[in-house]
């Protein structure tokens, strides 16, 4: 079939030459000239010409997807991609896109969705490296005809799995101990976990690195095989950095990371459930990070292994940072810190106003556990710091704060989803005197700043800070006052 111009309707399988004018949120390049409706096309930058396939037509009004069958021309941005799994992993969807265009696309992308609020959105936040950068790991384990066992990630769009061991963002020493984990598992005979059957017993690695360099190893399987305390005992041979060594039971259908124990637990939040059920089968349940919010002063905080922290502990640092500073200003007495996970913002906001008490909210109870545990050993008792397990909108309200002082100030860091509407109101009725706001959505943060600004909040500018290089994802923060 001939490549076609001017088409009316696009059909699967169809050859179309086409120029992209602009890059997706999602990092594809985006054709609009000459086809009905917007058409995604991977690894195609803006101004490039390619003939494509299309691969996709949605029935929903979603935008069409091609693939590339030859690519005509070069822009001037682009460069070869430093990792062999480019493409086929589709995890670092503009990696063949210099970095420094990476910085002004996604500072773009922040300015044009934020652009209703007519807010100041500074230029993006490089990260100090953009390779060799994330600390936490999640891999799938799946058969292999040849070595019986592999790691890898499911494929874009699939459940395929692509063995990644030459992967560029990931820990080199994670790397290094998750082939270790997969060669000696094969040899052992642990069978991986198969979707359609629900049969073998190892579905998930995770792996965590701190910066003293010690690993924490998260073993996900439906049962505990025999075989495992050997898995153990030459994983930590091997690998001496190798300090924690936990195992979570997963009996669910489907590929759900960890077993959700409660009903009040979202998909989103799966690894913030009960640790109950876990076993610690090497070393202790948690390991310590240290994080350096001013130059003359470091927070040092508690993660296991249900515990959230950002993935990019020199991005965090730098968000940590601002947050401390832009909070400082109003020498607060009162410090809350909604969606706290460990309390790494809070703790650094707390660390440059020593005479302030921090609130803290997390719905998990393992990340509540390592805040209350980091507190006290930073010496912060219940008068300093007091951290709470539970909603936002549940807690909140309970709290004796002092409504609409101007030495209270609020954090937020919601998940993806951004806040409950119940929860913006309990904030709201707290009526603190700022607010910083950390998203890493664009589009939910957008929503909730809206909404806070018709009840009487200015946001006064808007940070993105490139926390995973290479990807399309954004973090941002947000400083808001109270009229």
């Amino acid at each position: 079939m001939k490549a076609e111009s001017g088409v009316t309707k696009l059909r699967v399988g169809q050859q179309l030459k086409v120029t992209a004018s602009q890059l997706a949120q999602s990092g594809a390049g985006v054709v609009t000239h000459h086809v009905p409706s917007p058409l995604h096309v991977r690894n195609l930058l803006p101004s490039e010409e390619a003939i494509v396939v299309v691969s996709h037509v949605s029935r929903h009004g979603g935008p069409a997807h091609a693939v590339i069958e030859r690519r005509n021309t070069c822009a001037q941005d682009r460069v070869v991609p430093s990792c062999s799994s480019f493409g086929p992993c589709g995890g670092c969807a503009v990696l063949h896109l210099a970095y420094e265009a990476q910085l002004a696309w996604k500072g773009r992308t922040v300015r044009d969705e934020l652009a209703p609020l007519g807010v100041e959105v500074r230029p993006c936040v490089a990260a100090p490296s953009a390779f060799d950068y994330r600390a936490r790991v999640k891999l799938v384990v799946a058969s292999h005809p040849v070595r019986k066992l592999i790691l890898g990630a499911f494929a874009p769009r699939s459940h395929n799995v692509l063995e990644i061991a030459g992967c560029q963002t990931n820990r080199r020493r994670l790397m290094d101990v998750a082939k270790t984990v997969a060669v000696q598992a094969a040899a052992l005979g642990i069978s991986p976990y198969e979707e359609t059957s629900a049969l073998g017993s190892f579905r998930y690695v995770l792996l965590r690195e701190v910066a003293s360099g010690a690993v924490q190893v998260s073993l996900v399987m439906t049962d505990k095989p025999k075989q495992v305390s050997a898995l153990v005992d030459a994983l930590v041979r091997e690998h001496p950095c190798v300090q924690s060594v936990v195992l979570h039971r997963n009996t669910s259908r489907g590929n759900a990371l960890l077993p959700v124990r409660a009903a009040s637990v979202p998909d989103e939040d799966i690894e913030l459930g009960s640790s109950d059920g876990d076993e610690l089968l090497y070393g202790q349940a948690f390991l310590w990070e240290d994080l350096r919010v001013r130059d003359d002063l470091s927070v040092r905080l508690r993660v296991s292994a249900r515990s959230f922290l950002q993935v990019n502990r020199e991005v965090a640092a730098l968000i940590y940072r601002e947050v401390a500073a832009l909070l400082a200003h109003s020498d607060p007495d009162h410090i809350v810190d909604l969606y706290c996970g460990v309390s790494g913002l809070g703790r650094s906001v707390l660390a440059v106003n020593p005479r302030a008490t921090l609130y803290g909210i997390e719905l998990g109870p393992t990340a509540i556990a390592d805040a209350e545990a980091a507190a006290q050993e930073a010496g912060l008792d219940a008068s300093r710091a007091r951290f709470f397990a539970g909603t936002v909108e549940d807690v909140l309200p309970k709290l004796s704060l002092p409504t609409g002082s101007d030495k209270l100030v609020a954090i937020i860091n919601p998940p993806r989803r951004g806040c409950t509407e119940s929860a913006l109101t309990a904030l709201h009725n707290l009526s603190p005197a700022v607010i910083a706001y950390v998203s890493c959505s664009p589009v939910s943060m957008l929503r909730d700043l809206m909404w806070l600004r018709e009840r009487g909040y200015v946001t006064q500018h808007v940070t993105p800070y490139d926390m995973h290089p290479g990807t399309p994802h954004i973090e941002c923060v947000a400083l808001l006052r109270r009229q």
